[in-house]
């Protein structure tokens, strides 16, 4: 049995996961591109107010703090004793994938922060390439991460269980 402390810690992981994963999912698809195609100069300029305005405090709160909710949900899962194999799956995997994009900050960070003190068009170019690149890498892992959270509270509500349960006595009873 899932303590109500795992599955509360798990809710808030998989809300405060989704956050981030909308957000990558929205810089990759529309605000990268669109970056792209406006120039590396106009992007500095824009993070120079976003990323390294309020951006400083909001991103790593919610990347930290999604990190060690879905941690605190691991380490609560394993206290409980009682909880079976098939959520240690995705739960230990979104653990995996929240600290490979925890990683991958700390290769997109720096390119970030550089962007401050940057002006030459190249290395604003540069700049654009790499954080373009590595917030990629760290946008799937947060996405992936969002959908092993998902996948974690379906198996602790026991979504999947009563599908096939239902589908089951169906079969049992002559339907279909």
């Amino acid at each position: 049995m899932v303590s109500s402390r795992t599955r509360s810690l798990l809710i808030a992981a998989t809300v405060l996961s989704g956050l981030l994963a909308g957000g990558n999912v929205d810089r990759a698809i529309v605000a990268m591109p669109a970056w792209a195609q406006v120039g590396a100069p106009a992007w500095a300029e824009f993070s120079r107010h976003a990323d390294l305005g309020n951006g400083l405090v909001l991103y790593p709160l919610e990347a930290i703090g999604a990190f060690l909710l879905i941690a605190l949900t691991a380490v609560s899962l394993y206290l409980d004793r009682a909880a079976k194999a098939h959520i240690m799956l995705p739960l230990y995997g979104a653990v995996v994938l929240a600290g490979t994009g925890l990683l991958c900050t700390l290769k997109a960070a720096p390119i970030m922060l550089s962007v401050g003190h940057l002006s030459d068009p190249a290395s604003l170019r540069q700049a654009f390439d790499g954080f373009r690149f590595w917030g990629d890498i760290r946008g799937a892992a947060k996405v992936l991460t969002f959908f092993a959270t998902v996948w974690a509270l379906a198996v602790v509500f026991g979504l999947r269980y009563r599908w096939t349960d239902e589908r089951h006595s169906a079969v049992r009873h002559g339907g279909e």
